[in-house]
């Protein structure tokens, strides 16, 4: 998958990259719990433009209770940062979520496909998890994320 900031330069954020492996097991050091009433995720964090970039792209899975935070310094504009699938090998879900860490809306992602999918208002952060995730786990706009980032992280803009 993939984030795409709609501008004249096309620059690509997004998920997963073919240089790094899929952890196994889905073990991950470096995941942060994000956590719902119905469910929580393992999410590796990506915060910096290049992990934004490469996210989940091009790994052969992703383990039933696992995904990827991505996060921003600032809000970023619901109609200039889209995701897309291009290279992404197997479908996802994904929550928009805002600053205070509220869900702003989900949307369920086919595999290798360059569909755009927006938030609809302002979002910090974005989750991914395997498609079907968030409804199976009763996630839906207006639901809670709790979640703390690792100290020290490093956030690009």
């Amino acid at each position: 998958m993939r984030t795409l900031l709609l501008a004249m330069t096309a620059s690509a954020l997004a998920c997963g990259s073919g240089t790094e492996p899929t952890p196994p097991n889905g073990a991950n050091p470096n995941a942060v719990a994000v956590v719902f009433s119905g469910g929580t995720v393992s999410a590796e964090v990506a915060a910096t433009f290049a992990r934004r970039e490469t996210g989940l792209m091009n790994r052969t899975s992703i383990a039933a209770d696992s995904g990827m935070l991505f996060v921003w310094a600032t809000d970023r504009n619901q109609s200039t940062g889209a995701f897309h699938m291009v290279n992404t090998h197997f479908d996802l879900a994904i929550a928009f979520i805002d600053a205070n860490k509220k869900v702003i809306n989900v949307a369920e992602m086919m595999k290798e496909t360059a569909t755009l999918h927006f938030a609809t208002a302002p979002f910090r952060y974005a989750l991914e998890a395997p498609k079907g995730w968030f409804a199976a786990h009763g996630v839906v706009a207006g639901a809670t994320a709790t979640f703390t980032l690792p100290a020290g992280l490093i956030i690009d803009p």
